[in-house]
């Protein structure tokens, strides 16, 4: 069997500056057209593995985009599960064959993808991908991942679907049970350099059923609290611009140099096995921002 190139659309717009007499640096002949399709977690499915757990509501959703255009020349596509051992290792089965309807959801049984890869349930450390192959009415296959070249179709990021960006993998980290419960009282903070002054203790309340408020950054210094938003689905963190010192920093007459210190742009994630909380932001005045972002950490 004739060993198929897999070629982006970018390298074939990159061809055009090449002269025809120019030779080419792979066979032209055995080069095949692929099909983009948009893979996404399904809206209300788990975005999470638990470990020891193989229950759950697992789904993903595969699209054509529109600016595919025509992929008549496509037999059907297959769902194609990526795993990614403790060790780094790396490997993938096929989960579901002969995918001709798009839009289409797709239930996933956790149980039974772990046993294509001789394992019984999730483990610590492990991540599990999804992404799709590409079946053409030749028969050739368009492989979704492959060892020497990673997750194909990278390239087609920047198109826009459904108002986000094209997706062409879904990412399923395996946690701990996530209990935001643990960390109400006393936390440790630790910041980066941007800071300095650490390690320092805040105060946590739970103040909703997937909100924190922390009191007392930047050792106390922050005279508002911090309220952050935590995603149950996939443990990740977000919260809009906040206040915390209305009047910061005075000059040599006790004037405020510059008012309004707030956090904005923060986005972090929960480490629900080790009872972590790491986010990062950018810290902004009034007159403008302190140049970019920093880390903050708070351990239980």
């Amino acid at each position: 069997m004739k060993k198929v190139y897999l070629l982006f659309i970018t390298l074939s717009l990159l061809m055009l500056g090449y002269s025809c007499s120019k030779d080419l640096p792979y066979p032209i002949d055995e080069v095949k057209r692929g099909v983009v399709i948009d893979i996404v977690r399904a809206e209300g499915s788990d975005g999470v593995l638990y470990r020891d757990e193989t229950g759950g509501n697992y789904k993903v959703k595969v699209t054509i985009p529109e600016q595919q255009g025509d992929y008549s020349f496509m037999k059907h596509a297959q769902l194609l599960a990526v795993f990614q051992g403790i060790d780094g290792t790396i490997t993938s089965k096929v989960v579901e064959d002969n995918i001709t309807e798009f839009p289409k959801e797709i239930p996933i049984n956790i149980g039974q993808v772990y046993s294509l890869f001789g394992l019984t349930a999730p483990a610590i450390g492990e991540v599990l991908y999804f992404t799709t192959n590409v079946v053409l009415e030749d028969g050739n296959v368009i492989p979704g991942w492959t060892k020497e070249v990673g997750y194909n179709n990278r390239a087609f990021s920047g198109w826009r679907i459904d108002g986000r960006a094209y997706s062409y993998n879904v990412r399923y980290a395996v946690v701990c049970a996530l209990d935001l419960d643990v960390f109400v009282g006393t936390c440790t903070v630790t910041q980066d350099d941007w800071w300095g002054e650490t390690p320092y203790e805040v105060q946590v309340t739970k103040v909703g059923e997937n909100q924190l408020q922390i009191d007392g950054l930047y050792n106390g210094a922050a005279e508002n609290p911090l309220v952050i938003t935590i995603d149950p689905a996939d443990y990740s963190i977000s919260f809009d611009k906040q206040i915390l010192a209305p009047n910061s920093g005075l000059d040599w007459w006790g004037i405020p140099a510059y008012s309004n210190f707030a956090l904005s742009a923060g986005t972090g994630v929960v480490d629900a096995c080790d009872n972590i909380i790491s986010f990062s932001a950018t810290a902004t005045v009034d007159a403008g921002s302190f140049g970019g972002g920093f880390v903050i950490q708070l351990k239980k």
